[in-house]
């Protein structure tokens, strides 16, 4: 054979090399595995020992200590309640505060946060900002909801006192300090302290339960461990795409696509839990759309450790009149709440219901929580509500009323248009997406990292690839442009380049932080210094692409006004193109 031959022998192996399928599904595995690897080894690390770290900032313990964050923390916390026998003061700040000195006890912690944390800023010498200073178990009780009894700092001054030692050499002074804090420490003083103080994390008991195995292990073994666990219920989730797709994706592109969506990179990074519950909404809708209503609605039953997600979720088999997956979920939810009372009783969850009252109130005061919501009432309330106030002067009845506007309009757009406009009987495609990016968009209250939910809904788009990578031609060139202006195209599928930037935002615009100002001099006031020199205040509208903003809810919304336009155009009940 010569040389002629050969070549075009590499050249026909190479082409039978390429066009392979399983030569490109054992590449997608490869990169599906190592963004996985690579998340967890992530995870592990954040928030450790780095090599340039001062000697006085490092921790004994060189891993990550994200354990250490309310996140993970809170979740823990009560699940060791639950398994050392607290399970019925789940809600006690007394006992939490015992727990968690227990569970993160001060020699975990670097030198600068045993030495300097109670002395002023003056005094301190390697603390470089207020993060670095302050006790883990204090940090974890700040976090939660409640407060402590006030007649605390009066038991504490009373038993200090008489070990104060004395100066002065007076034998009578110990005697009176003693019998001055007696006076402070009377009976009412003790039965306040002693009444159970109210507080702690927001989730309710189910999750406490759910959650107990974890609390057999130290708080960063189970880190450690629920990390590996999320990222098995990201590969379930991925399987759980390529299925309720009809497998026009195949498994390890989904599995890619669950690793690198908005919320999952940073929910495996805190230990919180949205691969879990992206997995509980895509194989519970999978056993309806296989016409196993009741076990699916058993399976969105489990929503109950997360009832915002479970009473969103509810509208989806609601509007579409499948009753038997709501009395299935109510049901499951329920016998899941009895499930717990022989461990935390019946009065635990009155408590919890009280530890979500206040969370309510404080969601609609707290600059960190605002910011990192990714809700729809949380959207107005960055631009209304004036942070520099105090807390009970921050929320308004504007702030109030544009809130629940925009969560009015966005829920009664997608009740009316999907009863009207929807194919009902269809548990994928475009009604049923736009039917799952509303339920997502209405949830009353969640963070950044439960934009992954929203990904149920691309996969019902993803069931229809007809719809989805439809692709319109706009021509950029006009009469009397040169010829090749003329000719330039751009094809372009919007709900296609909306999903593309939800990747685009989170694995790349998000990490650069892009900063924009934008002022406007026309509207500007003089203002004079004390000094009496004047300046032109002009007023500045300021935004950035960090997990400060939402712009994730955006893409998610104009994602489902697409799909509510196409459905008003009546494309759900026309053919396929």
């Amino acid at each position: 054979m010569g040389m002629a031959g050969e070549a075009e022998s590499f050249l026909s192996r190479s082409k039978a090399w390429l066009v392979d399928r399983r030569i490109w599904l054992a590449f997608a595995w490869t990169f599906a595995l190592g963004t996985a690897i690579h998340h967890v080894e992530h995870g592990r690390t954040w928030l450790a020992n780095q090599p340039d770290t001062p000697e006085p900032l490092r921790r004994p313990n060189p891993g990550g200590h994200g354990y250490t964050q309310i996140d993970f923390g809170g979740q823990w916390v009560m699940a060791r309640m639950v398994v050392t026998g607290h399970g019925k003061e789940l809600y006690h700040r007394q006992r939490q505060w015992e727990v968690v000195r227990q569970s993160y006890p001060v020699s975990d912690e670097t030198p600068v946060q045993r030495e300097e944390t109670f002395l002023p800023r003056y005094q301190r010498k390697y603390a470089r900002t207020d993060d670095d200073v302050g006790h883990d178990a204090d940090r974890m009780m700040s976090w939660f909801m409640g407060k402590d009894p006030e007649d605390w700092k009066a038991i504490g001054a009373a038993t200090a006192t008489p070990l104060a030692v004395e100066l002065t050499g007076n034998p009578f002074a110990i005697t009176a300090r003693t019998q001055a804090s007696a006076i402070h420490v009377t009976d009412t003083v003790a039965q306040e302290v002693n009444k159970p103080a109210i507080g702690g994390p927001l989730y309710p008991p189910i999750q406490a339960l759910l959650y107990a195995p974890l609390g057999f292990f130290k708080p960063q073994d189970a880190y450690y461990l629920f990390q590996c666990l999320a990222i098995g219920f990201a590969l379930l989730a991925g399987r759980g795409i390529t299925v309720l797709s009809g497998s026009r994706v195949c498994w390890p592109i989904a599995t890619t696509a669950v690793l690198l969506y908005p919320g999952c990179r940073v929910s495996i990074d805190l230990s919180q839990n949205p691969t879990l519950s992206l997995c509980i909404v895509l194989w519970g809708w999978i056993l309806v759309t296989r016409r196993r209503e009741w076990l699916g609605g058993m399976v969105w039953g489990l929503f109950a450790f997360k009832p915002v997600w479970g009473m969103a979720f509810f509208l989806v088999p609601l509007l579409m009149g499948r009753w038997r997956v709501c009395v299935a979920m109510v049901s499951t939810g329920a016998a899941l709440a009895v499930a717990t009372l022989p461990f935390v009783g019946i009065n635990t969850w009155f408590e919890w219901l009280q530890v979500g009252k206040e969370a309510a109130d404080v969601y609609n005061r707290s600059e960190n929580w605002i910011f990192l919501s990714r809700d729809l009432q949380g959207i107005p309330r960055r631009f209304l509500v004036d942070f520099k106030l105090p807390d009970a002067q921050r929320d308004t009845p504007l702030a109030q009323a544009i809130a629940w506007s925009l969560w009015g309009i966005i829920f009664a757009s997608t009740v009316l248009l999907y009863r009207l406009r929807a194919d009902r009987s269809k548990t994928v495609g475009l009604g049923a997406a736009f039917l799952f990016l509303g339920a997502w968009l209405t949830c009353y209250r969640f963070m950044y990292y439960d934009v992954l939910l929203s990904l149920v809904g691309i996969a019902c788009l993803a069931a229809e690839p007809e719809r989805l990578f439809r692709s319109q031609v706009f021509h950029l060139g006009w009469k009397g442009h040169s010829l090749a202006v003329r000719m330039l195209r751009c094809l372009n599928s919007f709900p296609l380049m909306i999903i593309l930037g939800l990747f685009v935002l989170d694995n790349l615009i998000t990490r650069l932080a892009v900063q924009v100002t934008i002022g406007m001099p026309a509207w500007g006031e003089v203002a004079t210094a004390p000094n009496g020199a004047t300046s032109l205040s002009t007023p500045r509208i300021q935004t950035d692409t960090s997990i400060s903003y939402p712009w994730d809810t955006v893409l998610v919304f104009l994602l489902w006004a697409w799909c509510g336009c196409r459905l008003l155009r009546g494309d759900e009940r026309a053919p396929n193109p």
